[in-house]
């Protein structure tokens, strides 16, 4: 049976192999966006977008999903 990490969780993606502004070092946990809920919209001047969640590989929310089978 899997580990019930965010990195194995179908809902997670890697966005990044190293923590933000940590580039090169070693041992830094990957990133991911999850997207198990809407993301949420942000608005700026001229422009918007919407940003998922970040978290990292080892983190667990308690809402872990398996790949379908």
């Amino acid at each position: 049976m899997a580990e019930l990490l965010c990195a194995t969780c179908r809902f997670w993606t890697r966005v990044r192999v190293e923590g933000p502004g940590v580039p090169g070092i070693p041992g830094t946990p990957a990133l991911g966006s999850c997207k198990r809920h809407a993301p949420r919209p942000t608005v700026g001047t001229g422009h918007s977008h919407v940003i998922w969640p970040l978290t990292a590989a080892g983190e667990f929310c308690g809402e872990w999903a398996g790949t379908q089978a």
